[in-house]
């Protein structure tokens, strides 16, 4: 599973959603048309479809279920820890893009 779709799969298990949201499994080599064509136009993983809106990016995918689904928060409540937290998650997708790009054969790739 792609690290960035691990990160929807995990929220979905901590807030105890597996029956609320269901997983349909990706053949990242062999993506369907459909994919593209009715869930995702962007056409990466992860996706989330939910009363008739996409949401695409993992971090928008997590943040929207933490918001929209019940179960318990994964933010803290106090604004200072939450920024810490935006700031260490912001740095972690720079950081595993650089390593993405740097496997895939970009020398100018920052890590």
């Amino acid at each position: 599973m792609p690290v960035y779709a691990s990160r929807a799969w995990i929220t979905r298990n901590y807030k105890g959603l597996q029956d609320k949201i269901q997983l349909v499994p990706i053949d990242l080599w062999k993506r369907p048309a459909w994919y593209k064509e009715k869930v995702y136009p962007e056409n990466k993983v992860p996706a989330l479809e939910h009363n008739n809106v996409v949401i695409g990016d993992s971090l928008d995918v997590v943040k929207y279920i933490d918001n929209n689904f019940e179960g318990p928060s994964l933010l803290p409540n106090d604004p200072a820890k939450r920024e810490f937290v935006e700031e260490l998650l912001a740095y972690t997708d720079k950081f595993v893009g650089a390593v993405y790009a740097r496997l895939r054969g970009g020398g100018d790739a920052w890590i």
